[in-house]
């Protein structure tokens, strides 16, 4: 190491999150604590643990326009318009890439406490905003939350679009590995045709 870097690595520190010593925060039937608010990694990932009571719906489908997210531990399903219902259990690891609609829910007996990272890591202070508007007295309506959702790149999608979606959508077993239809190329394999297309166009000029 240079001294540049001597010196960055002075200012730095582990975080050590520690459940018992995080207590848990609420938002409705919700409850959540910052595992990770981006501070340690310069906003490149954030984590958050939450617990969602039995029988519970979890939030509108919704899409993300600038984070991933990771779903990791605890009982979840995952919903997807279009697409079969997924039951992540403990172990398993949920990836849901940006503009993916989707939600989650607990429709089971025991309540699912479960860590979800976003990267950017931004995304955390959707919750400290919605915390804010509460302690201020706002009642958050389903117009209010989704205000808040957008205001964190995050796109609720409207019930006639999640019904559309779910028309329109794909049937199970017609899928290929990446999601494409058996039989179809894949919008990879359409670029590359259309690079060699335009490729040989310009040799016979």
């Amino acid at each position: 190491m240079d001294r540049v870097d001597q010196a960055y690595a002075k200012t730095l520190t582990i975080h050590h999150y520690q459940p018992d010593k995080t207590p848990w925060r609420r938002l409705g039937q919700y409850l959540y604590r910052i595992m990770e608010d981006g501070s340690h990694t310069q906003y490149r990932l954030a984590a958050i643990e939450s617990l969602l009571p039995p029988r519970s719906e979890g939030p509108v489908f919704h899409f993300h326009e600038m984070h991933d997210e990771g779903f990791y531990k605890g009982t979840v399903r995952f919903h997807s318009p279009g697409r079969p219902s997924v039951d992540a259990r403990a172990g398993d690891l949920i990836i849901v890439p940006i503009r993916l609609p989707h939600r989650f829910s607990n429709p089971f007996d025991e309540e699912a406490v479960f860590m979800n990272t976003a990267t950017p890591g931004f995304f955390v202070r959707y919750f400290e905003y919605l915390e804010m508007l509460i302690g201020e007295g706002t009642v958050l309506t389903p117009e209010i939350n989704k205000a808040a959702l957008r205001r964190f790149a995050t796109v609720p999608v409207a019930r006639e679009e999640v019904e559309r979606m779910e028309r329109e959508g794909v049937q199970w077993g017609d899928l290929g590995i990446d999601g494409e239809r058996e039989g179809e190329e894949t919008e990879g394999e359409k670029y590359v045709d259309l690079v060699e297309e335009e490729r040989r166009g310009g040799e016979m000029e």
